[in-house]
């Protein structure tokens, strides 16, 4: 393996399976200390921890580059032909556990802030690279840091995640088929009759948000056999339910272009103690990928009326808690950035790449609360082998991601 290789295989080396991010956040940090970037650790919790690294003369645009340190889980071992932390590389593809999402991409923007490093003096302005952590479950360490302020004053941010798909899994789709999640305006199969790689690569410039909210009934406990006794949660919960099925059913009819509809999913539900007793208690949990045409507050909105209504019939009395939301994403395609990078990527990967908005979110919707005026492109090495057994990069991919991530950021900082 080259050095270049060889860091992407030590990146694999380190289990970051949901923690442990410092071991990675430390080997950074060494890797800067040697080439005189200024860099600092940031800590967040027991084990773990992220980086921000920084060059430029500080005279001109911020542009920020983005990527995770952490990992999903390795799996069944046994069921990946080889040891998923070993960065091994069989011909022309390298092997591991997060990989594809998202060490290849981080890799490839250290190693681009690296080179960019020698000629410093000809960027004006800023690049920075934040190394993340608990992207996985939640973006954890992003909105930590927006929340620090140490994502203030970006204008622009280039997010490393896999955007590739092999050419012959998109082969073997029929015509009409779209590909799962992803929206976009061309024709795919004529896109990728034109490729001569072994990937498809996209601009993701759009993605959907998420809010996860949990709905709780609280009724009266009775016997089933003197129901009058008490008060069933789970009747005001189905209520609920249908209510918000009209509500769902409305929204559903506003579009985005690159997103489509919002996708509301009802993911949990449980009630009752036992099959004689009037159940006095029940939940329901929801998790609803967004747009931006339909703000979350709308959403929690027209679900609290729906609740207020049910609630004044004086029967069950419902409650709602928000768990989580993660803004949607939307840039734009004609933006300096994305017009860019579409022109360095498409050079250097030789193909045609489409902007293209999916289901999926990233550590962009922590970013933009930074500024939402943000300009967005998601874009990097990797392919739909993420978080599946023998995971993998393709090593020709890695290499060029390198060099069209060092030319975007000269270009954009010129």
């Amino acid at each position: 393996m080259d050095n270049d290789e060889l860091v992407l295989q030590d990146l694999v080396r380190i289990n970051t399976t949901g923690k442990n991010e410092v071991a990675i956040a430390k080997y950074l940090k060494k890797l800067f200390d040697e080439h005189g970037i200024t860099n600092e650790i940031i800590e967040f919790d027991d084990g773990r921890a992220g980086l921000i690294a920084e060059i430029g003369n500080g005279h001109g645009p911020i542009l920020a580059f983005d990527g995770h340190e952490d990992t999903v889980a390795l799996g069944d071992k046994t069921r990946w032909q080889t040891d998923p932390l070993s960065g091994i590389k069989i011909g022309d593809k390298i092997f591991g556990r997060g990989i594809t999402d998202m060490k290849s991409g981080l890799a490839a923007g250290v190693l681009a802030m690296i080179r960019l490093k020698r000629n410093e003096q000809l960027l004006n302005g800023t690049f920075k690279l934040y190394a993340t952590v608990g992207e996985e479950t939640g973006e954890l360490g992003a909105k930590q840091m927006v929340e620090a302020g140490l994502a203030n004053h970006i204008d622009a941010l280039l997010i490393g995640e896999p955007s590739g798909i092999q050419l012959d899994y998109i082969k073997s789709l029929p015509v009409e088929q779209l590909l799962p999640g992803i929206v976009m305006a061309e024709n795919i199969h004529d896109i990728s009759e034109k490729n001569k790689t072994t990937e498809q690569h996209f601009l993701e410039i759009a993605h959907k948000g998420a809010i996860s909210y949990r709905i709780t009934s609280q009724g009266i406990t009775a016997h089933s056999s003197m129901p009058e006794l008490g008060v069933n949660a789970i009747d005001a919960l189905l209520t609920f339910y249908n209510k918000q099925q009209e509500l769902f059913n409305d929204i559903s009819k506003i579009q985005n272009k690159l997103l489509g509809k919002t996708t509301p999913v009802v993911t949990q539900i449980d009630g009752g103690e036992q099959p004689n007793t009037v159940p006095g208690s029940a939940t329901m949990g929801v998790f609803v990928r967004t747009i931006p045409e339909v703000p979350h507050e709308k959403i929690v909105t027209e679900v609290k009326k729906i609740i207020n209504e049910i609630n004044a019939s004086g029967k069950a009395v419902l409650s709602l808690t928000i768990n989580f939301e993660n803004q949607p994403v939307y840039s734009n395609p004609n933006g300096r950035l994305s017009q860019i990078t579409k022109k360095i990527g498409e050079k250097l990967i030789h193909q045609s790449l489409p902007f293209i908005g999916v289901s999926g979110g990233t550590d962009a919707s922590q970013f933009i609360k930074a500024n939402p005026n943000m300009e967005v492109v998601i874009f990097g090495p990797g392919n739909i082998t993420a978080h599946q057994v023998d995971e993998f990069v393709d090593a020709g991919m890695y290499h060029s991601f390198i060099d069209i991530y060092e030319s975007v950021v000269h270009q954009y900082l010129k």
